[in-house]
């Protein structure tokens, strides 16, 4: 049995909120009079853990407003525009965690929420990572690197304890997850 595509007769921004638009479209589907569908208009997005050299697990603590909670999870963001993912990946390790990695290795990319939008959220492994230094020699952690409107912890953890707050749901970000997943299998 072939599924039929629907068509769309017209798209529309109907909302601009920040990093978030908003659109309308109008679909045809086979047997069925037109309708609305919207979508959500995101740029794409990036996740990266970093690992150290003694195998410690560098994620990030930080309240998620959509939760209105603090989770655990891999530093990440929304990729600046001109921006490759996997700078921008470094980028967010350093703004979010105080860490930087001597070597970076794609784990792929994912559509975060196909259903309701188009973009894709990049997946990275950092090795070598390492606290991010100033010209006296001191890690200041993440504060120095955040914008005013975050405010992050820096957390290590080994491979047991990452697979356990995994299975626990201490860690329950469902793109953290994934990465982390593909984290431990390439690290096996």
């Amino acid at each position: 049995m072939a599924i039929f595509i629907p068509r769309r007769r017209s798209s529309e921004v109907v909302g601009e909120f920040g990093p978030l638009g908003v659109e309308r479209h109008e679909v045809e589907m086979e047997g069925a009079p037109p309708h609305p569908i919207y979508t959500l208009r995101l740029a794409d997005w990036v996740t990266i853990v970093a690992v150290t050299d003694d195998a410690q697990f560098v994620l990030v603590r930080q309240h998620r407003h959509g939760i209105d909670s603090v989770t655990i999870e891999p530093a990440g963001g929304i990729i600046d525009e001109g921006e490759e993912p996997e700078a921008g990946a470094l980028r967010e390790l350093v703004e979010e965690t105080g860490y930087e990695a001597s070597e970076v290795v794609s784990l792929g990319w994912v559509h975060p929420n196909p259903a309701m939008q188009a973009n894709r959220c990049f997946l990275y492994l950092g090795r070598g990572a390492r606290p991010v230094l100033d010209e006296d020699g001191k890690w200041r952690g993440p504060g120095d690197h955040n914008d005013a409107t975050e405010s992050t912890e820096p957390v290590l953890m080994t491979r047991e304890d990452v697979e356990a707050a995994i299975r626990d749901g201490r860690i329950s970000h469902g793109l953290g997850v994934l990465l982390l997943e593909r984290a431990l299998t390439r690290l096996r």
